[in-house]
């Protein structure tokens, strides 16, 4: 059994005036630094520690790994960066269509350069399974970001819950044999749990 931590990365410049954020880049403002300290105080507290750090190689991500960990020789890795919203990078959020269900905005951007979310979910599941089936990580912590986290786990799970990817909320799954469990998701800022894995035992005290 492996342990995966999945991650979103701090609040950024864009983030705090709602501008669409893929594949173009902002750095962390102050209060995304600060959300960074809170996550790792959450693993210090849990006695967390991994055996690789793997990142989007994008400077938000990259950053947060870095200060997350507090290390520097975290992996950073193409397949683990944003959607790409094409010639909506960089504009406001408002312009965005409506969300299509659980398939985030579908196809929507492929017609203004960008990708669709079954181009996403295909590279990060390929890159998660070559991650966690390098038999030298047994717990690994990898920083991504909120669509491309979404369309993951939307992805290989098959009840997901409804949460929207807060900045740095935190996915805790046991990997085995090429399937995903997952265990809770965490606002380590709040100090709020998103999301808890219903046990048989919590089913038989209702």
């Amino acid at each position: 059994m492996k342990k995966l931590y999945l991650m979103r990365h701090g609040q950024t410049r864009f983030n705090l005036q709602k501008r669409i954020q893929g594949a173009c880049d902002s750095p962390l403002t102050d209060e995304g630094i600060a959300q960074t300290q809170a996550a790792h105080d959450y693993f210090k507290e849990q006695g967390v520690q991994f055996d690789r750090i793997y990142s989007s190689t994008q400077e938000r991500a990259c950053d947060t790994a870095e200060l997350v960990s507090g290390r520097t020789d975290y992996i950073r890795l193409k397949g683990l960066k944003e959607q790409d919203f094409g010639a909506f990078e960089g504009q406001q959020e408002y312009l965005n269509p409506p969300l299509q269900g659980d398939i985030g905005y579908g196809d929507y951007f492929v017609t203004y350069g960008g990708e669709d979310y079954m181009m996403v979910r295909l590279r990060m599941e390929a890159t998660m399974r070559d991650i966690l089936n390098n038999p030298d990580n047994q717990t690994v912590l990898v920083v991504s970001h909120g669509a491309a986290i979404a369309q993951f786990f939307r992805h290989v799970l098959t009840d997901y819950p409804r949460v929207r990817m807060r900045n740095c909320s935190i996915l805790e799954f046991d990997y085995q044999d090429g399937q995903y469990d997952l265990l809770s998701i965490m606002d380590p800022v709040n100090r709020e749990v998103l999301y808890q894995k219903e046990t048989n035992n919590k089913r038989r005290k209702k």
